[in-house]
């Protein structure tokens, strides 16, 4: 559990609960848990959870040892790598930015506790305070409790390529997780998680609650990456369980989540279930060359908000993000380390569409400060951009988007047409236009 959850969590649950200020024994501890394990697994309605997952206390320094570990097993050296170099080429982090070093430091400065599938055991920090400790112990409880139901592990898909499912799936299980723990503790005070009014209250900027200086230092969008599971996956949870028993929650789990839009937007699941449309790129390798691939994923309405607001502000970008459908970007990177990036997302509306294309324009000469102002119109719905041999577009048609940055002038028009040609659709997008 993440330190700046708890004070979260803190917040909405009322003032005077009362929480043993002194931490048991060890000698005590494993029928606290025993205690607490079956409470959880009788609120979901498991008859038979088995024994709670065993508890080791661990120092700091074997902690990060541990998850070092941990984001090896997940994330291999070359697709971190990966996942580093799209950062920066979105203009999310700085180059040469050190992205392990800062995850490992930074989960490491706000982990109190971590439940490990590889060993089916929940590992506690050493020196921390009592409440601390009881509130991150319940939340890696639920966590044990649901690896024995769907395989954590299993659930959470490896292959890259599949970002926004992956964060729509962490946010299924850290949602779970935060809002069994809530209902747990306010079951003591005759109230339950269904029934809290729906606000913001689980989206509070709780970092300044509890937060260490890592955390608050670090990239606001890898700040926003790392609550998201949190903060939004216990709101999606939150309208759930307003529709629905816990009992039922294994149905999440069967079928869950696919986008990220889906976990901001609950309605786009749990009422008219709007799954997000399959987006795919050609290749286009031998139209960059000699630049080399480094990297092909999903934004997700997250991640291109994330991008939007880092120029945009906040606000503006979660704006020009709603109505997504879904997107796919590749990225080259050159000898001299600049990436090329084509990128095509879809919306719910020509419209929205259109605004999208709007707004990434003011991002498209912000990112590329050489650019500004020598846009000019082409054909149909686009506007291009040239630097030098390299082009930049951004291009209209129906209720989708395509945005090309820093593709070579000489294949620009054939990078357009093989991807408006790729497209599913037996019939392609008109041309809209960008209109202001």
């Amino acid at each position: 559990m993440r330190r700046p959850i708890v004070a979260a969590m803190l917040v909405v649950i009322l003032a005077g609960m009362a929480v043993a200020q002194e931490a048991p024994p060890a000698s005590g501890l494993d029928a606290l848990v025993a205690s607490v394990y079956r409470a959880l697994a009788t609120l979901k309605g498991v008859a038979d959870p088995g024994a709670p997952p065993p508890i080791a206390r661990r120092t700091r320094e074997e902690i990060r040892k541990g998850i070092d570990a941990q984001l090896a097993r997940q994330y291999p050296p070359e697709r971190l790598e990966a996942e580093r170099k799209s950062l920066v080429a979105w203009g999310l982090i700085p180059a040469g930015y050190d992205l392990r070093t800062l995850l490992v430091s930074l989960l490491a400065e706000q982990l109190a506790a971590f439940y490990d599938p590889s060993t089916k055991s929940i590992v506690v920090g050493e020196g921390l305070g009592a409440d601390e400790q009881a509130m991150a112990l319940v939340h890696e409880l639920v966590h044990g409790l649901q690896d024995t139901q769907i395989s954590i592990e299993a659930f959470l898909p490896r292959e890259a390529g599949r970002g926004d499912q992956l964060l729509a799936r962490q946010a299924l299980i850290e949602g779970e997780a935060v809002a069994l723990t809530l209902d747990f503790l306010l079951r003591a005070q005759g109230k339950d998680f269904a029934s809290l009014p729906v606000t913001e209250s689980f989206r509070l900027p709780s970092v300044s609650a509890g937060a260490g200086p890592l955390f608050k230092e670090a990239p606001r969008f890898l700040r926003d990456l790392l609550l998201f599971p949190y903060q939004e996956g216990v709101g999606f949870m939150q309208q759930f369980r307003q529709r629905a028993p816990w009992t039922r929650l294994p149905d999440l789990y069967r079928d869950p989540p696919r986008s990220s839009s889906q976990i901001m937007h609950p309605a786009k699941f749990l009422v008219r279930r709007e799954d997000p449309v399959i987006v795919r790129l050609p290749d286009l390798d031998a139209l960059f060359a000699p630049a080399v691939p480094t990297a092909e994923d999903e934004m997700g309405e997250f991640g291109l908000g994330g991008v939007l607001g880092a120029h945009l502000g906040e606000a503006a970008g979660r704006a020009a993000a709603l109505g997504w459908r879904g997107d796919r970007y590749r990225i080259w990177e050159d000898a001299q380390g600049r990436f090329g990036i084509v990128y095509l997302v879809a919306f719910e509306t020509p419209a929205l569409a259109n605004g999208f294309a709007r707004a990434y324009t003011t991002v498209m000469e912000t990112r590329h400060p050489r650019i500004k102002g020598t846009g000019f119109p082409r054909a149909g719905a686009m506007l291009h951009w040239s630097d030098g041999g390299a082009s930049f577009a951004i291009e209209h048609r129906g209720a989708e988007v395509l945005v090309l940055e820093r593709v070579p002038s000489a294949s620009v028009d054939r990078v357009r047409a093989a991807v408006w040609r790729s497209r599913t659709s037996a019939v392609s997008p008109p041309a809209g236009r960008i209109a202001a």
